[in-house]
């Protein structure tokens, strides 16, 4: 079973399109540390309540390869627990510049039944990069991805804000974990 119920061994020669829904029940977040504790900032799921998005992808050889498949997550939707984080979570991610963060699947390599290996495009602050990471997909009731990903601020010209003079001081690796609910 592939991952959009196509027909598993025929080679498509053009691109499908199937519209996917990101169930409330999914999670999203970004965490660091600082030099005195950690944060946690949390996407509200509440946004993907009847939302929709196209995907477009061609199944070839246990590998989807997708086009113009963009998920985007607005800033503001990001709860980090308290207003002064919140605050600094935004300053860090130039929102009032960039309000949005672009996540572009370019590819999903099955491995093996649960396991995969994705390829996404990150857009933060206007700056775009590449990440391979693993993840879990499991085909139940509905398909879910399950994945963490490790990034450093610094590939998007990321300048974390220090505080209290310089006393504390956020790590520049942040992690982005995702647990992510899909109807087709």
């Amino acid at each position: 079973m592939t991952l959009f119920f196509t027909i598993p061994g025929i080679a498509q020669t053009d691109f499908e399109t199937r519209e996917i829904t990101i169930l409330p029940n999914s999670n999203l977040s970004i965490s660091g540390t600082t030099n005195i504790n950690d944060f946690e900032c949390d996407f509200n799921p509440l946004y993907f309540k009847n939302e929709s998005f196209k995907v477009h992808y061609i199944d070839k050889a246990r590998s989807l390869i997708f086009k113009n498949s963009i998920l985007t997550l607005e800033n503001q939707n990001f709860d980090c627990g308290h207003r002064k984080i919140n605050n600094d979570f935004h300053k860090l991610l130039k929102t009032e510049k960039y309000p949005e963060i672009f996540l572009k699947i370019k590819k999903i390599d099955l491995n093996r039944e649960e396991e995969a290996t994705v390829t996404l495009s990150f857009t933060i602050a206007g700056i775009e990069n590449d990440y391979r990471f693993p993840i879990e997909i499991t085909w139940e009731n509905q398909v879910r991805f399950k994945g963490k990903l490790d990034l450093n601020i610094k590939d998007f010209n990321l300048q974390a804000p220090t505080k209290i003079f310089g006393l504390i001081v956020i790590d520049e690796e942040i992690e982005i974990d995702f647990n992510l609910n899909i109807q087709t």
